[in-house]
């Protein structure tokens, strides 16, 4: 019999190199690669506990929703779930982005109704939406939450290599000297189309990625608390949004990929999972301890909320990570909020 289930949590080290996945924009003919400031735990010289301060490489948790929802997107089409012709072209806007529902907005229907035309599609249910316009203001939730993948301290660099774009004509290179036809030389500078050379940033290193799926709130209505009856494919929907999770870890596709696939070398952490009110427990992995840790954490929560409340699937390799949500897809279903 399968178990209900109410959260899933997912911890893990990513060994990644030369990626460029998120950038925070152009300076000149720089591309400049992202970075964040933390503070981690580290051992002093004398041997005493403290923290430390570090500028490291980064991926943002807005970069990996969009590489989930492109996932979630293919997955789902794939497995025939509902999906709004907005999101099925990854329209930004989600819902918003379709004419007729726009005309619906209009007349101003109660959020209870809303919601229930949102969750008629499976992006906009899992992945959540903002509706504002036309007077009206209506939030969904996100049902997936990512934080940011950080670069662990002293083992994360990033390099710059030049990129050059070349002309096909060479008329620049070849026309700029005595006699050169400098209106023809002016009009292609302007079309931006010779020659170009610029910096690109390539980062390798082990990263820190943690992700949380509420399951319970998939096919969910908050606005009434109830879920909606024609809303019967949570378990689906539940199963593409584990499949397209492992895909925004294993295959990441984000800034530059074209050029600059990522190596994803390997990956070890942790999926936890509640069939209770207690969150899946999770803690970050740029903790050396991560795992040990979470397995504490578990055996407490058990201790407070009850027997099998929680527990831990650790893995290794990419092998391991969809061994271990293979198993949750085969073993438990969506759980439900408990409402009077």
């Amino acid at each position: 019999m399968a178990t209900p289930m109410m959260s899933l949590s997912l911890a893990c080290r990513v060994v990644m190199d030369l990626h460029a996945l998120n950038n925070e924009g152009n300076e000149s003919n720089r591309l400049m690669t992202r970075q964040v400031g933390i503070v981690t735990p580290v051992t002093g010289e004398d041997g005493a506990p403290g923290y430390g301060r570090y500028t490291v490489n980064a991926i943002s948790g807005d970069m990996n929703k969009h590489i989930f929802a492109d996932a979630f997107r293919d997955v789902a089409m794939d497995r025939n779930l509902p999906v709004c012709p907005a999101c099925q072209a990854l329209d930004p806007a989600r819902m918003m982005g379709n004419s007729e529902f726009q005309e619906y907005i209009k007349g101003k229907p109660a959020v209870d109704e809303v919601i229930d035309r949102l969750l008629t599609c499976a992006v906009d249910d899992v992945c959540g939406i903002m509706i504002t316009g036309e007077g009206t203001s209506v939030k969904r939730k996100s049902a997936i939450e990512f934080g940011w993948t950080v670069g662990l301290p002293e083992i994360t660099e990033v390099q710059e290599f030049l990129h050059a774009r070349h002309a096909i004509t060479r008329l620049t290179r070849a026309q700029v000297g005595k006699g050169a036809d400098r209106d023809a030389v002016a009009e292609e500078k302007q079309r931006n189309i010779g020659q170009m050379v610029f910096n690109r940033p390539a980062s390798s290193g082990v990263y820190a990625f943690v992700a949380h799926l509420d399951v319970a709130a998939i096919g969910f209505n908050d606005a009434v608390q109830i879920y909606p009856p024609h809303v019967d494919d949570r378990a689906e929907r539940f199963r593409a949004a584990l499949m397209a999770l492992a895909q925004t870890v294993l295959h990441p596709k984000g800034a530059l990929t074209s050029t600059q696939l990522p190596h994803v070398v390997d990956v070890e952490g942790f999926v936890s999972v509640s069939s209770s009110a207690a969150a899946a427990p999770l803690i970050s992995p740029l903790a050396d301890n991560f795992i040990e840790r979470a397995n504490d954490v578990s055996s407490l929560i058990n201790r407070v909320h009850g027997e099998n409340a929680v527990y831990l699937l650790p893995f290794a390799g990419q092998e391991g990570l969809l061994g271990q949500l293979a198993d949750v897809i085969e073993t438990t279903t969506p759980g439900q909020y408990r409402r009077s």
